[in-house]
């Protein structure tokens, strides 16, 4: 480890009244965590009460929890409240808010954040079904935000989002910081098998999913540059007549120091690659295969060599009882043709239950990721998704610490703490992870 001390937080999600909380832990060897000392850090509002029957959206996200380059300031979405909560860091860790926190989102369901230099980029979905009046009368929007020294922000420019697709995340590329990449698709399938709950796009079922491009100017504006639609990659899904299912973008990760963005095409279990313009125009480069069973979020190391996907459910074929993660070579060349390397299963500690669909699945699925400080460890969240009320079982809620070899590979888990010893209640999924060391 370096020299200091390294902390790793996570929202706890908690859809309760002024429930939401960021937890804060302290890193030690090999990624075991510990609690630190009054280390529940309320952010004035309330997580997103996804109680779907068995469904691990509709409620998709990525980057809900953000800490800026300088180390000064954590940023979290309340989704339920549409605000966004902002706190500075002290040096033992511990979160102090700052003052007007948490501040409006600038929409319904605020679900991704970035930061482009001081502009501050919020994604908000647009989808909590316990407010399907407030749903349709709002489109989603991407948004843009000024950000003081001290952690006050302010609205400077919202995108509104056509043919009400849903966001999923906003992210600033690596290689320019003037550009930044929004993905949403549009599903309205009836989640629940029980009605027209979750019909908000009208009354037939639609999917699509597209890609936007952004530039940032130097005063904060955020401006659409371009927007594509997913490539249809996979002729094995055409030739079996599976023209309807689409490649729909589901996690995004630009490369850290090349123009490339990697998209988790979600329900086509690939990886794929596009390269971008200086003025953020993407082209697609071709995508590859992905050995787990619903790709959807990605994170590289800084050297730029490897590329971690999670996978949330279990791959048949394979024989998997729980998520994986899958670890591609993306050195050299291969930076435009990832190469997977390796595979690891999660364990899954919930009990496996059949959704409304009659369909057999683990009582809980990994969810995001981050990296140590040192890169050592990568953290995994888990999230219980039975949430039906015949499930009593209290096991789901989980962060694995996979300890990362001198390849680069996370190839062993070395610990996991349970977030329900934490007051994470059984009914909440938590989301959002990052890491600082001080």
């Amino acid at each position: 480890m370096k020299s200091g001390s390294s902390y790793l937080y996570v929202s706890s999600n908690n859809h309760n009244w002024r429930s939401n909380s960021v937890i804060a832990y302290r890193i030690e060897k090999d990624g075991v965590l510990s609690a630190i000392d009054q280390g529940h850090f309320l952010t004035g509002g309330e997580g997103i009460n996804n109680n779907t029957h068995g469904k691990l959206g509709p409620n998709d996200n990525d980057t809900p929890l953000l800490i800026d380059r300088r180390r000064r300031l954590l940023f979290v979405v309340n989704g339920h409240s549409d605000s966004i909560a902002i706190f500075a860091i002290k040096q033992d860790g511990k979160l102090k808010a700052v003052d007007g926190s948490p501040f409006h989102a600038g929409g319904i369901m605020p679900n991704s954040l970035a930061l482009s230099g001081e502009t501050l980029l919020v994604s908000n979905r647009n989808e909590d079904y316990h407010r399907l009046k407030e749903l349709r009368e709002e489109a989603a929007c991407y948004a843009s935000f000024r950000l003081t020294n001290s952690g006050e922000i302010s609205l400077i420019s919202k995108v509104p989002v056509a043919g009400k697709n849903k966001p999923t995340q906003i992210l600033v590329a690596n290689y320019d910081p003037s550009i930044a990449f929004g993905n949403d698709f549009q599903v309205d399938a009836d989640f629940d098998g029980g009605g027209s709950r979750s019909f908000l796009a009208g009354e037939q079922p639609s999917v699509q999913g597209q890609i936007h491009s952004f530039k940032v100017s130097t005063g904060g504006e955020l401006k659409e540059v371009g927007v594509v639609q997913l490539i249809e990659t996979n002729a094995l899904y055409r030739y079996l007549g599976m023209d309807n299912v689409p490649s729909l973008p589901l996690g995004l990760w630009s490369h850290p120091s090349k123009n490339i963005l990697y998209v988790g095409f979600v329900t086509r279990n690939e990886l794929g690659v596009y390269t971008f313009s200086d003025s953020g125009q993407l082209e697609f480069r071709g995508s590859v295969p992905n050995s787990g069973q619903d790709i959807c979020w990605l994170l590289s190391n800084s050297a730029g060599d490897r590329l971690y996907t999670i996978n949330n459910l279990p791959r048949d074929e394979h024989g998997d009882g729980g998520s994986t993660v899958t670890t591609y070579d993306i050195s050299g060349e291969k930076a435009l043709k990832p190469v997977e390397v390796h595979r690891i299963e999660l364990p899954c500690t919930a009990p496996t239950f059949r959704n409304n669909r009659n369909l057999l699945q683990p009582g809980s699925t990994a969810f995001q990721c981050c990296l140590s400080p040192d890169e050592d460890v990568l953290f995994v969240v888990c999230q219980r998704i039975n949430q039906t009320q015949e499930n009593t079982a209290p096991e789901g809620n989980r962060i694995y610490s996979l300890k990362i070899d001198d390849r680069g590979i996370p190839s062993q888990i070395s610990s996991s703490r349970d977030l329900q010893d934490d007051g994470v209640p059984v009914t909440c999924r938590p989301q959002g992870l990052a890491t600082i060391q001080l």
